[in-house]
């Protein structure tokens, strides 16, 4: 890269004292004016320029438009996606549907106004400098703002991954429960009401069960693995819970440049994957008596809708680590589309394809109604999709607490790492 400026690049350099226009450096390399005839002696130029050639090549980000889009949409696609058939069918096609488009172009808009902030700050105009998420906020608003965003930001993300991890680790079950003849195994931990003992025993789950209660009632809540343990107030390490830690926690700890190929994995498998998914449900059939135009209750559209639009929580990290040829408003509007098309693709036929559908969508494909592909395509789904925005949502998170110098990058690791899996089985 040239070491030579233009004036307006020049000026914040020359305000940081690395580099000396003529009128401002004297015959001997010291302060002058331009009363010296713009006489400059440039035999002392060779440490600005080394300093100049230092900042001009201290940041090269490596994410290009691919990766950009896959980090985004994978931001999006989150475990919340899992629950716009069970929104579609409770809500109504109509409501859902102009609930994610309202929030779609909000979020896309609210993603480049925060693009268009953090390039405001002083000598930011290339992105630079590393401004996270909280940090923009204290930076145009101050430190209560900053407080406040990062323990937004903080529990925003934490739900989002320990969603993930449930989500993940009950799926992992199932797969592991087809595979295994006697089915998946968890310790299980609790209170004997007898004799006011403690007791940790091994308890199995099986597949067969699920199948069962569909082939007699059609019932498929029992296809979630121990829910009937859960509900006894006790504590379950089961083990696609551990298969998910040990798959998925290395990878949170890598920062986001080294994530972003698996990100892109993630988002090529998500096109395709949808694309089998939304085959699958027109072969199945639609029928519009599974859903209403305006539904039944409304208590929960907003909350699910605005819970799968989190790709404002990307832009601050993605920002420092794309490339300069990626164009911002170019790659957001990208990614915000193409969410919009899936979640209304998967949501609305999947609403009207399966009747009374799960709160988890996958559990109900796996079930068995869809046929061995489907269900192959669930799990896998699972895995790319689900599975690998764990680590970006650590990533973030990490990154927000570690670049505004709030803390250590191995105490940032223990919150944005560690307490979700700690906290999630």
């Amino acid at each position: 890269m040239s070491i030579l400026a233009t004036l307006d690049e020049t000026v914040p350099l020359r305000n940081a004292g690395l580099w000396s226009s003529p009128l401002e450096t004297g015959k001997n390399g010291t302060k002058g004016n331009a009363n010296n005839g713009g006489n400059t002696d440039y035999s002392e130029l060779g440490n600005g320029t080394e300093s100049l050639k230092e900042i001009m090549t201290t940041r090269k980000g490596n994410i290009g438009m691919l990766g950009s889009i896959a980090i985004m949409v994978n931001s999006l696609t989150g475990p919340a996606m899992l629950n716009l058939p069970s929104t579609f069918q409770k809500s109504g096609l109509i409501p859902t549907t102009m609930a994610i488009v309202l929030l779609c172009i909000l979020s896309s808009l609210c993603s480049s106004h925060t693009a268009n902030v953090i390039s405001k700050v002083p000598g930011n105009f290339d992105f630079r400098k590393e401004i996270e998420y909280s940090e923009v906020f204290r930076r145009t608003w101050g430190q209560r703002a900053f407080i406040f965003t990062q323990i937004a930001f903080f529990c925003c993300i934490t739900c989002l991954n320990v969603a993930s991890i449930v989500d993940t680790a009950q799926v992992v079950d199932q797969l592991i429960s087809r595979t295994i003849p006697k089915g998946t195994a968890a310790f299980r931990y609790g209170m004997n009401m007898t004799n006011s003992s403690h007791e940790l025993a091994p308890i199995w789950w099986s597949h067969q069960v699920c199948v069962d209660e569909q082939n007699q009632d059609s019932v498929v809540d029992s296809c979630i693995p121990f829910e009937e343990d859960r509900s006894q107030h006790v504590y379950l390490l089961s083990a696609g819970y551990i298969v998910s830690c040990v798959l998925f926690l290395p990878m949170s700890l890598k920062d986001l440049k080294e994530n972003a190929f698996f990100q892109m994995v993630g988002f090529v498998v998500l096109i395709v994957l949808s694309l089998q998914f939304i085959f699958s449900f027109l072969l199945h059939g639609v029928s519009l008596s599974n859903v209403t135009l305006w539904g039944h209750d409304w208590s929960d559209l907003f909350g699910v809708t605005l819970f799968n639009f989190a790709v404002v929580i990307a832009v601050p990290a993605w920002l420092y680590e794309k490339k300069e040829t990626v164009n911002v408003n170019s790659a957001i509007h990208s990614s915000s589309m193409i969410g919009f098309f899936l979640y209304v693709l998967l949501g609305g036929l999947g609403a009207l394809t399966m009747p009374n559908v799960s709160e988890n969508m996958l559990q109900t494909m796996v079930a068995g109604g869809f046929g061995i592909t489907t269900e192959i395509c669930s799990e896998l789904f699972v895995f790319f999709i689900i599975g690998l925005g764990i680590p970006l949502f650590s990533v973030l998170l990490r990154l927000n607490l570690t670049g505004s110098g709030l803390c250590s990058e191995f105490v940032a690791n223990l919150f944005a790492v560690y307490l979700p899996w700690g906290i999630a089985w």
